[in-house]
């Protein structure tokens, strides 16, 4: 793991910033699994992974509920929402219908498809495979938001609700996919209960989604006005770095707490399948996306929250993204690669179809959005890392379905995660690096308004316009930058007196 988290914080630096530093932590993983060294052997893998996995799952599905703040969102919920209907739509459609008729065609081999016994079957399929690639990977997108520091710009927002919403997305279209394939596999019915189950389900995973957000909440000491105004007015450098160093441990002790939390929560949810005996299959990452996104809607602990996620982020991710790299069967990758790049192609395709359709849309129906060119352009490379969520669909997948058609199905979707996992992040990190350019400039743009140089240099403003500019140092992923705010000058007595009369 110090290896991982040496070589992986290099990587930005090594690519010129084109390669993030979860990319190294996958490659490490690589390096040292059983394909390629076997430092970590499959029996490592086997000792360890489900207990890593399980934690990191809770812990990046809680880390994504987390970001989704409605008040932040306001502007954005519209053209939100009309990016995951449209990129969903387009990429079930592409992929569907691309592996479909490819299959029947004779012009690609997709094991899992030709052996099902009818057409209907293998078009059921073929949509549970373009349902699993409605997936993102928050993990990623986290990881490379933080890494940038824009989680609070437009397009750091846009890139974690999408993804996040998404997964919500997926969770929804696999219920109702393996339901089809069920029945058309095994001959069982799809009634109108049957559908209603699956919702009754959903409807059960948020309702404990919700409960646990309120334990999260209990877990989590209230952050008062007053311990704010203490900060801000603490003068003394020795009392604010003791403070400093109490919060932090703090948040690492809460964190620890809240991870325990979703952790608990994920495995009860798992075990319901089990214990009723597959009459009741509640989805666990909803539940924990649900329980954090409650959480994080009591202002009085959101801050608490992120703050003590985010002490433990590093922690998660080192050690799941390496997991994942030594678990890459490259064996299995090479039988399925044609399959699999086509797979990975049509999604592709797809996600950017959706992405600039609904970008397209906000510019002209949602002019209150102010999407640019650059969004329009750009937004589909952020939504192309695949991870977690896909990953344990396919565990869900082989441990629903007993037929021999799993096993296939599983290593061509395991293979196109691989291929998605090393590509999408690097294009995420393209992507965002673009539109922040952009947004940059606007607001760089906004906050000038029309100035014009004087004769002693400085900048002025019409008169009718005049404001003090006042230099506002800002900082992103290393660079620095110089920007002037308009700001109002100081009122005159009299007028204040005015004003004070109203």
């Amino acid at each position: 793991a110090s290896s991982s988290r040496a070589i992986g914080s290099h990587f930005p630096v090594w690519s010129r910033g084109i390669l993030p530093q979860i990319s190294g932590f996958l490659f490490i993983g690589i390096l040292v699994g059983p394909y390629c060294a076997n430092l970590v052997s499959q029996m490592h893998i086997t000792m360890i992974g489900g207990m890593i996995n399980k934690v990191s799952l809770a812990f990046i599905a809680g880390a994504a509920g987390a970001e989704i703040f409605l008040p932040e969102l306001q502007g954005l919920l519209k053209p939100m929402a009309l990016q995951v209907l449209l990129i969903c739509t387009a990429t079930v459609t592409f992929c569907a219908t691309g592996i479909f008729f490819l299959e029947s065609s004779q012009v690609l081999s997709v094991t899992s498809v030709s052996m099902q016994p009818n057409l209907m079957a293998k078009a059921s399929i073929c949509l549970l495979m373009g349902a699993l690639m409605t997936a993102r990977s928050p993990a990623s997108a986290i990881a490379i938001i933080a890494e940038l520091k824009c989680g609070d710009t437009k397009a750091g927002s846009m890139a974690i609700g999408v993804t996040v919403l998404s997964d919500i997305a997926v969770l929804v279209l696999f219920a109702l996919c393996s339901q089809l394939v069920r029945a058309t596999s095994s001959g069982e019915d799809l009634g109108p209960y049957v559908l209603l189950g699956v919702f009754f389900e959903l409807g059960i995973s948020i309702l404990m989604g919700y409960a646990t957000g309120q334990l999260m909440r209990l877990a989590l000491p209230p952050r008062l006005e007053a311990d704010c105004q203490y900060d801000m007015c603490t003068k003394k450098g020795e009392d604010k770095a003791e403070r400093l160093q109490t919060s932090q441990i703090g948040s690492v002790f809460l964190g620890f707490l809240l991870i325990f939390i979703l952790y608990a929560v994920f495995c009860v949810a798992e075990g319901c399948s089990d214990w009723t005996g597959g009459k009741l299959c509640l989805e666990p990452l909803l539940v924990c996306t649900v329980a954090a996104c409650v959480c994080g809607h009591d202002e009085l602990r959101r801050e608490g929250l992120l703050e003590a996620l985010a002490a433990w982020t590093p922690l998660v991710l080192l050690p799941f993204f390496t997991l994942a790299g030594a678990s890459l069967q490259l064996s299995s990758l090479s039988q399925v690669l044609p399959a699999a790049l086509c797979l990975v192609v049509l999604r592709a395709l797809g996600v950017a179809a959706g992405s600039a359709g609904a970008g397209a849309l906000s510019r002209v129906f949602l002019p209150q959005s102010h999407t640019s060119k650059e969004t329009v352009q750009y937004t589909w490379l952020t939504l192309l890392a695949q991870a977690g969520v896909t990953l344990g669909l396919v565990l869900e997948v082989q441990h629903s379905f007993k037929g021999a058609w799993t096993q296939p199905f599983a290593t061509l979707i395991i293979s196109v995660v691989v291929i998605n996992q090393l590509l999408g992040p690097v294009c995420c990190r393209f992507g965002l690096q673009k539109i922040l350019a952009t947004e940059d400039q606007e607001e760089e743009d906004i906050e000038l308004g029309s100035c014009s140089p004087s004769s002693d240099g400085s900048l002025t403003t019409p008169r009718s316009n005049r404001f003090h500019l006042a230099p506002k140092q800002t900082e992103r992923a290393g660079t620095q930058s110089v920007v002037y705010v308009l700001e109002h000058p100081p009122l005159a007595d009299g007028l204040v007196k005015k004003l004070n009369q109203f």
